[in-house]
């Protein structure tokens, strides 16, 4: 439908980031992918990557970096104890240095 659009995609997760690339493929040269999360701040801050035991033993369909509460208490098997460093950038900051003045769109998962 927009054959010119330029698609950015922002994913701390390294588990979501390689779904991310094996799903999309030979399409992947049509996206930039920054594999950095978005914030209030730039810098770095924890990552909390879901993950569990057994079968869930690799569920990566949660992370946030803030310190999950309420997730805890509505799916108990889901543990969030392996916390890792991410770069996180502000959206205008970023926006700024790429250059980019406008913005049709944004498609966001907002954690927390």
């Amino acid at each position: 439908l927009c054959p010119q659009a330029q698609l950015y995609c922002f994913e701390p997760d390294p588990r979501a980031i390689a779904r991310f690339k094996k799903k999309l493929g030979l399409s992947l040269d049509k996206v930039q992918l920054l594999e950095i999360a978005i914030s209030d701040r730039n810098g770095t801050i924890d990552f909390h990557p879901s993950n569990a035991d057994g079968e869930a033993k690799e569920w990566d369909l949660s992370g946030s970096i803030r310190r999950p509460k309420n997730h805890l208490t509505e799916y108990d098997w889901v543990r969030f104890d392996r916390p890792f460093s991410v770069e996180t950038r502000r959206l205008d900051d970023w926006c700024s240095e790429a250059k980019l003045n406008t913005v049709d769109f944004i498609w966001m998962d907002v954690q927390g």
